[in-house]
């Protein structure tokens, strides 16, 4: 399974994990609370970064990946049914912000996605960037400029 965490402007970590037919967004153990609603705002850079890694481990995760809208309930990521917890959990998209509304309380699982839900989830966010005009050549530079200010940031001097 692949990890990842991104960090949103309030410190609130998502970890994204992915496997073979599924990517799972999880919260930080240690950030869990008494809500079910999770927020996670994101500066653009950190939005487009978590956008591009979740189309790659899409890609990955499932043959045949094609983003497309949702066209039935079944491919729309608003609502999911997580059998382990037998609840469902909820997904809200906008601008650079993630709400979910977790299937549970006492655990850290969001949400997981299944190839539809995830092909929907990304031609969303491909709107997302069309609507702002970001190019996924702009994506691509921002990410590659984040990526070389951390580098610098955690050179030794």
């Amino acid at each position: 399974m692949k990890t990842k965490i991104f960090t949103g402007i309030d410190g609130l970590e998502l970890i994204v994990n992915s496997r073979k037919s599924a990517v799972i967004f999880e919260m930080n153990h240690n950030q869990m609370n008494n809500k079910c609603s999770v927020t996670y705002n994101f500066e653009i850079k950190d939005f487009i970064e978590l956008y591009k890694y979740v189309e790659i481990i899409s890609n990955e995760s499932w043959d045949n990946f094609t983003p497309k809208e949702a066209n039935s309930l079944g491919a729309d990521y608003y609502e999911y049914y997580d059998r382990e917890h037998d609840n469902n959990g909820y997904f809200y998209l906008r601008e650079d912000i993630l709400k979910i509304d977790r299937p549970l309380l006492e655990s850290n699982k969001l949400y997981q996605f299944n190839k539809r839900k995830m092909e929907s989830f990304i031609y969303d966010l491909k709107k997302i960037g069309r609507q702002r005009n970001i190019s996924p050549d702009k994506i691509s530079l921002l990410v590659e400029m984040k990526n070389k200010i951390s580098e610098y940031n955690n050179k030794e001097v």
